[in-house]
Parts: C-alpha cells; structure tokens; sequence
C-alpha cells in the first residue's frame, strides 16, 4: 500500500511545542481505491452460491489506437481462464470531447451487473474506469451494494493469460 504524508495542517490534534511531532501518513487515493475495489470483489465473490458460475460483461475504453475486438476477446480469454462465463454483450465507450466522466457504457455494464444478470464487469485497469475518484468511488459504492464487482485483467508472466 502506497502511503503519503498527512499534511501538518490536517492533523486532528493540536501541535504541541515542547513534543516533536512525528510525521503522520495516509493511504494515497489510489492506493485507497484499489483496496475498496478488491474488498467489493471479495465480497461480491462470497455472495456467490459455491457451484454457481460467475457471470461477467466486458468493457473496454477504446482510445486512440485501441483493438477493441481484440481488447474484448482478450478480456473473454482472461475471464475464461478465471473460470468465469462471458456474458454475450459487451461494452465499448470511445473518449469524448466532453467530460470525461461521461461513459454510458460503462454506466450500462454496472447496471446489468447491478441487477443481477451479471456479477460483475471485467476491463483491462483503472484507466478504464471514470477518470474522476469520486465517480470511480460512488460506482465500487454502488456495485458493492448490489453484489456485484468490477475486476481488472491481471498481468500475464511467461504466456499464461
């Protein structure tokens, strides 16, 4: 886990002149977000009746020079690999020249996930997903509340997907 330093401003306790202070950290908001995207994934997972297949949709966020097709059949494989079933719809948003938290794909994979026709949404990594923490955050909220995940593709060592 990645740390910072809490700001002397910010800290909830009044700085004494005769105690040094000793320098506070905190979890960086990446870092912080990660760990609530694995703890939604866990939970989401052991929701899950043992025996059941898990159930995902793909996205992809195509930028400039992306496969798309390839970038899903490579989700698909992944997914596969993982156990887990494709569902037969899958989510493509490309890059506006509006806000950037503007993906209604994106928002429509969380829905089918939300309601149960999928367990979760499987992209390729964070830079996929809503480009603002707050956004990004409010979706974990969501899905986690719902049962559902988002789960990104791991690296691959050695040729193994």
């Amino acid at each position: 886990m990645r740390l910072q330093p809490v700001p002397v401003d910010e800290l909830d306790e009044p700085r004494l002149w005769w105690r040094p202070t000793e320098p506070r950290f905190r979890p960086t908001i990446d870092s912080r977000l990660d760990a609530l995207r694995r703890s939604v994934f866990e939970d989401a997972l052991a929701a899950i009746k043992p025996g059941r297949p898990i159930k995902v949709s793909t996205y992809v966020l195509a930028s400039h020079g992306v496969d798309v097709d390839a970038t899903h059949a490579l989700l698909g494989v992944h997914a596969r690999y993982r156990g887990w079933v494709v569902h037969r719809e899958r989510f493509t948003d490309e890059p506006t020249g509006g806000p950037l938290s503007a993906q209604p794909q994106f928002h429509l994979a969380c829905r089918l996930a939300g309601s149960g026709f999928v367990d979760g949404v499987l992209a390729i990594d964070r830079t996929a997903m809503p480009c603002t923490d707050e956004a990004y955050e409010a979706y974990l909220h969501w899905l986690h509340c719902h049962y559902a995940f988002i789960a990104f593709l791991q690296p691959t060592y050695g040729g193994t997907p």
